[in-house]
């Protein structure tokens, strides 16, 4: 009886397993033969379909006021079929080789893509206007970036947000094929063109107006960079890298002279005297604002003399006149007074050596800090606190200390990217919060001092015409050499209007001797420029 029983429970267990067994094999048949019709499908659709590809399809890089840098540039590309009547009215529109290359491709039986003036409505013709993704002319090169020939980004924000401005979609016509391969006679021409591709993309910071007043006035400087930003939040109105490149041509630049395809904004450079205002930030904060020192053209550290660029001396120099005549041995003394690490402290908080993200996935150069126990060597401290030895930042970096000066003693880090635009609506850009390095009342007395660099000091070259302005000139040293001579990296960081301050602007080139303006001249050029842009306004 129990054998009989469990034989019965056997089989019933068998015949349950067999019956999931079969289930379970119909359905991998059903998918598999799910998967090749639709597969069969796909390679049916193919062969009975003719496709002329017009454009790649790639998002849009905006301005800040949803004008595009990318997709800029439009034309009309029409397909003519191979008809008596499409003959006729594209010959009536091109002419010359334009018109004898369409001809002669039409002998082929087959419809040809070429590029019209205008929209044809005609038997035989289609139409659609596409986007030329960048040009010649394209703004902010360097941050905008281009792209290799599969459309994918290489550099800058093409690079940075190739994820959502990839698209494998394609500006295309596209013909029924009959039994034969021949194009159906009356069929359709079915055109492709999804415009939400282009639609979307990333709105940036930058201003094309701005932009082009810099990149005006960056002529002047043969290797070298131009950054604006708004004071209050450091968003990137304008970058300027030189020299340019043109993006639709960038195999030449691969090995030109110059490094062209270098975005001279996000590399880290020898700083110079710029710097001096964050030694001046730091003696402030430090209750220290009000140290003297007479210079005489030199000063004697351990068993050295380190000179002034004035060999015959300031004299009496303070806070204002030493920031206003640049003054080395000042600086070197007041730096021993106030003590290394608090200088390099606020160095520090100013993010100077260290990388950080203007965008999601683009950065600047971090650049080098001094270690913090080599200032207590006062030859060391002494180079550092006029922004030589091991220093080195970036234009966009150096935007941290004189936006904080413009401001209210605290900064935003700076950014290139306002948001990313899907489906018409923007997603914004979270670029944390502010960083405080100075009180307002130091920043409202450096306001001060610098406005006296321009009016008083070495700046003079800088004094727009329309405008008030403050900031500082830099010469800065690289202990490198050109036939001869050492080659000198020169700056003027500043902002303006001086009483409430809009813009900061951060002038470098690369080698003083190879430009035809000074850096303040430039800076006064982009000033002068914006404040009329602004007025016509």
């Amino acid at each position: 009886m129990n054998e009989t029983y469990f034989e019965k429970v056997f089989a019933r267990r068998s015949a349950g397993c067999f019956f999931i067994a079969a289930v379970l094999f119909f359905i991998s048949i059903l998918r598999v033969a799910a998967a090749a019709t639709a597969d069969y499908s796909a390679v049916l659709a193919k062969q009975s379909s003719y496709r002329l590809t017009a454009a790649r399809l790639r998002g849009t890089i905006y301005d800040r006021n949803m004008a595009p840098i990318t997709n800029a540039e439009s034309k009309i590309i029409a397909a003519v079929s191979p008809v008596p009547r499409a003959v006729t009215a594209i010959s009536s529109v091109l002419s010359g080789e334009e018109l004898e290359s369409v001809l002669s491709r039409l002998k082929s039986g087959k419809p040809v893509l070429c590029e019209v003036p205008e929209i044809i409505d005609c038997d035989g013709i289609s139409c659609t206007k596409v986007y030329v993704h960048n040009s010649a002319s394209t703004p902010a090169v360097h941050l905008v970036g281009y792209t290799d020939a599969d459309s994918h980004g290489v550099s800058g924000l093409e690079k940075a947000y190739d994820k959502l401005l990839y698209s494998d979609s394609q500006a295309a016509f596209v013909y029924t094929k009959n039994g034969r391969g021949d194009i159906l006679k009356g069929a359709e021409t079915v055109v492709e063109n999804d415009t939400s591709v282009t639609a979307g993309g990333i709105v940036s910071t930058i201003d094309v107006n701005i932009q082009q007043i810099a990149e005006t006035a960056a002529g002047s400087i043969k290797k070298g960079a131009v950054v604006v930003a708004k004071a209050e939040s450091s968003e990137i109105l304008a970058a300027v890298s030189t020299p340019y490149f043109d993006v639709t041509n960038v195999s030449e630049y691969l090995n030109a002279a110059g490094s062209p395809l270098l975005n001279r904004a996000l590399a880290a450079y020898n700083v110079g005297s710029v710097f001096k205002l964050c030694v001046a930030a730091a003696g402030i904060e430090s209750g220290k604002g009000g140290f003297t020192y007479t210079c005489t053209g030199s000063c004697e550290i351990i068993d050295r003399f380190f000179k002034c660029h004035k060999r015959s001396g300031h004299g009496l120099m303070n806070l204002k006149s030493g920031l206003a005549n640049s003054c080395n041995t000042f600086f070197y003394n007041y730096a021993f007074y106030i003590g290394g690490d608090k200088i390099y402290n606020a160095a520090s908080s100013l993010n100077f050596g260290k990388a950080f993200d203007i965008c999601e996935g683009l950065s600047v150069s971090a650049g080098s800090l001094p270690q913090k126990e080599s200032l207590s060597n006062i030859a060391y401290l002494a180079n550092f606190s006029i922004g030589q030895g091991e220093l080195l930042t970036s234009p966009v970096a150096m935007l941290n200390l004189y936006c904080a000066a413009a401001y209210d003693g605290s900064y935003s880090i700076p950014s290139v990217v306002k948001g990313t635009l899907k489906d018409g609506k923007i997603e914004p850009y979270e670029k944390g919060g502010r960083i405080r390095i100075m009180s307002e009342s130091t920043a409202a007395v450096l306001r001060e001092y610098l406005a006296a660099v321009i009016e008083e000091g070495t700046g003079a070259s800088a004094r727009p015409e329309t405008v008030s302005a403050a900031g500082k000139t830099a010469t800065a040293q690289t202990g490198k050499f050109q036939n001869g001579t050492e080659i000198c990296e020169g700056w003027f960081c500043g902002f303006f209007p001086t009483e409430k301050p809009e813009y900061t602007v951060i002038v470098f080139s690369e080698n003083t001797a190879e430009q035809t303006k000074s850096c303040g001249e430039v800076f006064a050029e982009i000033a002068d420029g914006i404040t009329a842009l602004k007025g016509d306004n």
